[in-house]
């Protein structure tokens, strides 16, 4: 009987032993249980799905199908810009990035996308589908913007969407250029006709003219008119001509008249154009090199005028017309000069217009800027980082590796000195710097709202007047220059550019919510009494264990 009552208390008590010490464990461990980080937070959003009802089944099966490509493009670009910690972007970062992807893929300045010399952050990209898309779909994309932000998926559904609009808009006018040839649509087309309507077509796209509205004879003006006042219309023709038999390859009939054909090869047109159209903005570029003040990225105003007198009619603007665009620096009043790139990506080289985006000339400093954001997979560098990256990496006009010149470095220093040791990629001051380090490629970066940007025919209506200086004032800057005994042989630029110390960050990071604290207060506190109650059980336990094994001990034969 002894034996079997010890046995019997003691396996209560080895059970209890075991009970207290993991119920001890957690009170010994209750600081790591109030110091433990909260849940990460999850973005369960669906913007695709809040989309359907608005665009409509086929054009949403559209916009999923681009969304994987537009990731792909958009994720070196977005991992490097400041983001939130759910890793999300604020509606004026989304708007620089896309500015950003569709200049890079297609040339296409988006109107509302372009800052057009304001901030970045001075409109809510859902405003651009307000204004392309309606109120539906800027109601869906507000709303997003307003719960925090966008994460990759939604910056590249923005994109597919726009996109969406775009096919839209060459559907209904390829079908106005097939009204206008005398092709129907779900009908026998002639090769004779599909061709008239892919060539109409790209006449009123050159000129930017709306096709939807244009009758048959206007349209028939245009295309007698169209190498006056487009020069280079015939290579183009004969471009559109090569990109229509690559797309149909070996089509024969009905494969290579009909609508749906047809499409496919506008869409390409759209696609490509840009790029191919480039190739003028580089020769625009090359001419004024030529001319160019000691390798500082400027042509002196005098040379600029006396080139266009010598022939070289594109190089005529006034000087109000240079100011506007921020392409004139007039920094030394003695010897205003035209910045090159600056110049080069104005709007007054613009050639090709939809109701969504002009046609321009690709920023060479944003191949730049994204073989760094590969590369750093940062927002910021530090600038030892930054000047072997950019030491190692050429240009058009530059050729690397290059010892950078003072004050390259001591300028980089600067800047991080007032980012805490780093320097931002995507602020005024780093593209400032780039500006020094590639002068020809990277525009000067003006403080928002010091220029405005304006195409030829805006700047004509709003101040009346004519964005071309005539020949007497062209001579009179000569004649100043001359005055002036302006030496363009020596350099004389002060052994630098002209550097301004504004700082302004095209991409900031979103402010976190606030924590809601009652309810981790309310669970801190629930927390600290359960394990009170439990160390208390704890050792009222280990206490009867104890006593239990005494009295064992005391009646044991």
């Amino acid at each position: 009987m002894a034996s079997a009552a010890s046995l019997m208390i003691a396996l209560p008590r080895a059970a209890t032993v075991v009970v207290a010490g993991l119920v001890l464990a957690s009170c010994v461990e209750g600081n790591t249980f109030l110091a433990r980080e909260s849940p990460a937070l999850t973005d369960d959003r669906d913007l695709l799905g809040d989309l359907v009802p608005v665009l409509g089944g086929d054009r949403a099966a559209r916009v999923e199908g681009r969304v994987a490509l537009l990731e792909d493009a958009l994720r070196p670009t977005f991992q490097a810009f400041l983001h939130s910690l759910r890793g999300l972007l604020d509606s004026g970062a989304v708007r620089y990035l896309l500015h950003r992807l569709f200049v890079d893929r297609h040339g296409w300045f988006v109107r509302g996308l372009d800052g057009n010399g304001d901030a970045w952050n001075s409109s809510s990209v859902a405003l651009v589908f307000k204004q392309h898309a309606g109120e539906d779909v800027h109601s869906v994309f507000e709303e997003h913007s307003q719960a925090g932000g966008f994460n990759l998926r939604d910056v590249a559904i923005l994109a597919a969407t726009l996109e969406s609009f775009v096919h839209q808009e060459s559907m209904e006018r390829l079908e106005a250029a097939y009204r206008l040839a005398h092709a129907p649509k779900d009908g026998r087309v002639t090769e004779g006709q599909a061709v008239l309507a892919i060539e109409s077509y790209m006449i009123t796209y050159v000129l930017g003219s709306n096709m939807t509205e244009m009758s048959e004879k206007e349209v028939l003006t245009s295309r007698a008119a169209i190498s006056d006042a487009y020069p280079n219309w015939e290579e183009t023709r004969k471009w559109v001509h090569q990109v229509r038999d690559e797309v149909l390859g070996a089509s024969k009939g009905s494969d290579r008249t009909s609508f749906a054909a047809s499409m496919r090869v506008v869409e390409e047109i759209a696609d490509r154009y840009g790029r191919w159209q480039d190739r003028e903005c580089h020769d625009i570029k090359d001419s004024l090199v030529k001319l160019e003040h000691a390798q500082s990225g400027r042509v002196l105003l005098a040379k600029f005028y006396a080139s266009a007198l010598g022939g070289n009619w594109q190089f005529s603007e006034s000087r109000d017309y240079l100011r506007q665009l921020g392409a004139l620096d007039d920094s030394d009043p003695r010897r205003p000069s035209v910045m090159i790139p600056n110049y080069v990506n104005s709007p007054s080289n613009c050639v090709a217009s939809s109701k969504f985006y002009s046609v321009c000339c690709i920023n060479e400093c944003e191949a730049i800027l994204g073989h760094l954001e590969r590369h750093l997979s940062s927002p910021s560098a530090s600038p030892a980082r930054l000047i072997e990256l950019v030491s190692a990496l050429p240009s058009a006009t530059t050729l690397a590796p290059r010892a950078l010149p003072e004050p390259l470095p001591r300028r980089l220093e600067e800047i991080a000195a007032q980012h805490g040791g780093e320097v931002p990629l995507h602020g005024r001051l780093f593209a400032q710097w780039l500006h020094h380090a590639y002068p020809r490629e990277c525009p000067f970066p003006h403080l928002s709202g010091t220029s405005k940007p304006t195409t030829p025919e805006q700047w004509s209506r709003e101040t009346g007047q004519e964005i071309v200086a005539d020949a007497e004032t062209m001579r009179w800057h000569i004649a100043e220059a001359g005055a002036a005994k302006v030496n363009t042989s020596k350099v004389v630029m002060d052994n630098e550019l002209p550097w301004s110390v504004e700082e302004e960050l095209f991409v900031t990071r979103p402010a976190a919510p606030e924590p809601d604290m009652t309810g981790q207060v309310a669970s801190v506190g629930r927390g600290i009494m359960m394990i009170a109650l439990a160390c208390s059980m704890s050792l009222t336990l280990m206490r009867m264990a104890t006593e239990a094994s005494e009295v064992a001990q005391k009646y044991s034969i």
